[in-house]
C-alpha cells in the first residue's frame, strides 16, 4: 500500500512534467508566429518606393485573414474586382496573395512574364497527404521539367491519337451500363474516365462501380480537392504548427491529412507496382507506366539514377491517373445538367447528330469536324459551371511591377477563371448555356475566346493532359446525345429539382447532385448500343 502511495504522487509528476513541456512547446511557437506577424506588422516591405495592389482593408498581424469567403470566393472576389480593379492584393499570413480578375491581366503576367510567373506556392497539406508529388504542385525547378517532359512525352497532342480506341471502347459501355442500371448515372459517369485513364497508363479494366482503383482515385482526389481552397485549413498560414499531434484541439488538418494519405498512396503505388511486377515476369502488356519502366530498365538499370527515373515515373502515371478521374468527371457531370435545363440546347445537337451520324451507327472521332454544334456544347460545358474556378495558383519568383503597382517575390498570384468564363463581355448572358455563342456562318467562331485557353490555366503550367481531356469530354457529350434523352428528374409535386442549388465549394466546383435521368431516343438507338456491345464482348 505505501508502495502504491508512493507510486500515484510521481505518477501525477510525470504527467504534469510531460504537459507542461507541451505548453512550452506551444508557448514557444505562439511567440515565433506572433513575432513574424508583429515584425512583419511594424516594418512591412522594405520596398516603400511603390504601392501593392489595392485590395479590401484588413485587420492588424493577420490582415485580410477573416475577409476571406467560405462559401464560392471566386463570386466575391469578382465583386471586389469591380471595387479594386483586376488584380486584387490580399494580405494573408505568410500567403500574400494576388487575384486576377480578368484574361488580359492572367496573359500579361502568366503568359508573358511566364519565365517569373511559373513557380507555385508549396502547401503543408500537400506535404502531409502525400499530394507533393503532383505535377501541378510542384515548384518550378528542374525536377517539375523533368516530370512535364515525362508526362508531355505520352499526352501531347499528336500522341493522345493512340488512345481513341480505349476513349471509344468505354463511351459505349457506359452507353450499355445506361441501358442496365440507369439509376447509377453518376458513378457510370465517373467510370467513364477514370476506366480510359486506367487502361491507357496502366492497361488495367474498371470491373464495375466497386472497383477498387475508382475507390480509390475518388478518394484521393476528394482530399486534395478540400484541402486547396483558400482558408480551408490554418495550419497554411502558420506551416511552423504542422508537427503538433492529431489530437490537439483544432488540429483537425492533421487528423484530415492521416485519413486521406492511405489513399493518396495506394493511388499513385498499387497500379503501379502490378504493372512493375508484370514487366518483371514478362507478362506487361502495352500501357505507359510499362513503357516508362522498361525505359528505366534499358537506359538506367544499376545506375544512380535508376531509382530517380522511377520515381519521376510513379508520379507521371499517378498525376495522369488521377487528374483524368476527376477533372473530366466534373464537366461531364455539367453538361447532363446544362441539357437537362436548357431542352432547345439538347434537340439542336440531336439534330446535327441525326444529319451527320444518322441512326445507323454510334459516332466516333471521325465526325468531330462535322459536329460543330456538338463541338460548341463541348466548349460551352467547360465555361458555363467553370469545374476549376480558380484554377491552380501560381508564385512569382522575383520582385514584379504591373500596372504601376509591386507585386513582391514569393506573392501567389490565383487568376479567377470563374470570372473570366463570366464576363459579359466576352460571353453575353453568362448564367445561360449557349453554345450558339461559338458559332458563326456554320464554323467555329475565332473571335470568340475560346474557353479552353482559360479553363486550362495560363503559361508554362497550363494542363498538360488537356488534349485527353478534350477528346474524351467530346467523344462521351456525342455518344450521349445520339442515343439517349437527357431530362430533369421531378420532386414530388412535380417540379425538376434545382441542381444548382447545391455546389461544392472546393478547387474542383461542381453541383453536389445530378439529378437527371436518361431513356432511349429510340428502339433502334438501343438496339445499336446493344450490337455493339455484343460484338465486342470483352470491352463492354
Amino acid at each position: 500500500m505505501e508502495h502504491r502511495m508512493l507510486y500515484i504522487p510521481a505518477l501525477y509528476a510525470t504527467q504534469g512534467c510531460v504537459l507542461a513541456s507541451y505548453f512550452k512547446m506551444y508557448f514557444v511557437l505562439a511567440v515565433c508566429a506572433l513575432s513574424i506577424l508583429l515584425l512583419r506588422w511594424l516594418f512591412g516591405s522594405t520596398r516603400k518606393s511603390l504601392p501593392l495592389p489595392p485590395g479590401p482593408k484588413g485587420y492588424p498581424l493577420i490582415g485580410n485573414l477573416l475577409n476571406m469567403p467560405k462559401v464560392t470566393p471566386w463570386k466575391t472576389f469578382q465583386e471586389w474586382s469591380k471595387i479594386y480593379g483586376d488584380v486584387i492584393f490580399l494580405d494573408l499570413p505568410q500567403q500574400p496573395t494576388v487575384v486576377l480578375g480578368s484574361v488580359q491581366a492572367a496573359l500579361d503576367l502568366m503568359e508573358k512574364r511566364s519565365h517569373i510567373y511559373s513557380d507555385k506556392p508549396v502547401f503543408v497539406m500537400d506535404e502531409l497527404m502525400t499530394w507533393d508529388f503532383n505535377l501541378g504542385f510542384m515548384p518550378y525547378t528542374q525536377k517539375w521539367r523533368d516530370h512535364r517532359r515525362a508526362f508531355h512525352q505520352y499526352f501531347n497532342q499528336r500522341e493522345v491519337a493512340k488512345y481513341e480506341p480505349i476513349q471509344v471502347q468505354e463511351c459505349r459501355a457506359f452507353l450499355r451500363r445506361m441501358l442496365d442500371a440507369p439509376d447509377d448515372l453518376a458513378q457510370h459517369v465517373r467510370q467513364i474516365f477514370t476506366a480510359i485513364i486506367l487502361k491507357a497508363v496502366y492497361d488495367m479494366d474498371i470491373k464495375g462501380l466497386d472497383d477498387e482503383y475508382l475507390l480509390l482515385a475518388q478518394e484521393a482526389v476528394l482530399g486534395t480537392i478540400q484541402s486547396r481552397l483558400p482558408g480551408t485549413y490554418w495550419i497554411e498560414f502558420f506551416p511552423f504548427f504542422k508537427h503538433i499531434p492529431s489530437w490537439v484541439p483544432g488540429a483537425k488538418f492533421k487528423q484530415a491529412a492521416e485519413h486521406y494519405r492511405p489513399y493518396v498512396e495506394a493511388m499513385r503505388n498499387k497500379p503501379f507496382d502490378v504493372v512493375k511486377q508484370a514487366v518483371a515476369n514478362g507478362s506487361a502488356s502495352p500501357s505507359i507506366a510499362a513503357s516508362l519502366i522498361k525505359k528505366i530498365e534499358e537506359r538506367y538499370k544499376g545506375t544512380n539514377l535508376e531509382s530517380q527515373q522511377e520515381e519521376i515515373a510513379r508520379n507521371v502515371t499517378g498525376i495522369a491517373f488521377a487528374a483524368g478521374a476527376d477533372t473530366t468527371t466534373a464537366a461531364a457531370q455539367t453538361f447532363l445538367i446544362a441539357m437537362s435545363l436548357f431542352p432547345d440546347v439538347q434537340r439542336n445537337a440531336q439534330a446535327e447528330l441525326d444529319r451527320v451520324v444518322s441512326d445507323n451507327r454510334l459516332p466516333d472521332f471521325g465526325d468531330h469536324d462535322k459536329l460543330i454544334y456538338v463541338q460548341a456544347v463541348t466548349l460551352e460545358s467547360m465555361r458555363w459551371l467553370t469545374t476549376f474556378p480558380l484554377g491552380l495558383p501560381h508564385r512569382v519568383s522575383c520582385d514584379d511591377v504591373y500596372k504601376g503597382f509591386l507585386i513582391p517575390k514569393g506573392t501567389i498570384v490565383t487568376a479567377n477563371a470563374w470570372a473570366m468564363l463570366h464576363n459579359p463581355e466576352d460571353y453575353p448572358d453568362p448564367d445561360q448555356f449557349k453554345p450558339e455563342r461559338f458559332i458563326k456562318n456554320g464554323q467555329l467562331d475565332p473571335n470568340v475566346r475560346n474557353p479552353l485557353t482559360i479553363a486550362f490555366g495560363f503559361g508554362r503550367r497550363i494542363c498538360a493532359g488537356r488534349h485527353l481531356s478534350n477528346g474524351s469530354l467530346f467523344l462521351a457529350i456525342a455518344s450521349i446525345l445520339h442515343t439517349f434523352n437527357i431530362s430533369p428528374i421531378l420532386d414530388d409535386n412535380g417540379e425538376p429539382f434545382d441542381p444548382l442549388v447545391s455546389m461544392s465549394t472546393s478547387v474542383i466546383s461542381v453541383p453536389d447532385s445530378v439529378p437527371c435521368t436518361l431513356t432511349p431516343r429510340s428502339s433502334k438507338a438501343e438496339r445499336l448500343i446493344r450490337e455493339w456491345c455484343m460484338t465486342n464482348e470483352r470491352e463492354c
